[in-house]
């Protein structure tokens, strides 16, 4: 029989993982989307399978699985994987749409069918042209050789340190509880714009007149603004 405090003890990293990953998902905020970020957005910004981010945030994945060694074999796709994820996901300062191999191109003085070459596998770069793409796509020259668990940390600005130490490791503590201020403001910020809209809709619900923004004390005989008519006289 599977002792069942050994089975939970053999749990307990993928938990660990799943509860400060989530943590993260809550508490960081992209400043250009406003809002978190879904499971496939870090996964694409990650340059790593949707799948293994979803099961790291479920717990599911076996422990070996949570942070899986990379062979050399690996290690050499991983350039050409993560190149076409910033070719995919970063979009251009100068035109605002995805950024072209044309683009990379020119700034790194090479040319197109080069930069396809390495996007696709076919070529491995050096150190220093490894380096120019990084400074190119404003990314740390380590996210093209990252394994997954890093690249995924990494998105919420975080070692994968973060994700894997015991508890009560100080970066944990100290990393936990900033976090967790931040959630809380997010949360407070979130509720303030839900209560104004509220009273927005109750004020308007209110309005004897039943229609929004009007005031109630106003006197249904006056002129309205700018129509320039006078109110109608008595008869004669």
């Amino acid at each position: 029989m599977t002792d069942p405090s050994g089975a939970m003890d053999a749990m307990e990293l993928p938990r660990r993982v799943a509860a400060r990953l989530n943590l993260l998902f809550e508490a960081v905020r992209p400043a250009a989307l406003q809002r978190p970020w879904t499971s496939e957005e870090a996964a694409e910004r990650a340059g790593v399978d949707l799948g293994y981010v979803e099961a790291l945030r479920a717990g599911t994945l076996p422990p070996p699985e949570v942070d899986p060694p990379i062979d050399q074999g690996q290690r050499e796709k991983l350039f050409a994987q993560r190149l076409d994820c910033l070719f995919r996901t970063r979009l251009s300062p100068r035109t605002g749409k995805r950024v072209t191999q044309t683009e990379v191109a020119q700034a790194l003085q090479t040319n197109k069918q080069h930069v396809g070459n390495l996007r696709n596998g076919k070529n491995n770069p050096s150190i220093v042209l490894a380096q120019k793409y990084a400074d190119f796509f404003e990314v740390d020259v380590g996210y093209f050789c990252a394994d997954p668990l890093s690249a995924v940390a990494a998105c919420f600005g975080h070692a994968k340190e973060f994700l894997v130490l015991a508890d009560d490791d100080p970066y944990v503590v100290r990393a936990t509880a900033d976090l967790r201020l931040l959630r809380a403001m997010a949360d407070r910020r979130v509720r303030k714009v839900v209560g104004r809209l509220v009273d927005r809709y109750e004020a308007s619900a209110g309005d004897p007149a039943g229609e929004p923004g009007a005031d109630p004390g106003a006197d249904p005989d006056a002129d309205p603004a700018g129509s320039g008519s006078p109110p109608p006289g008595p008869r004669g």
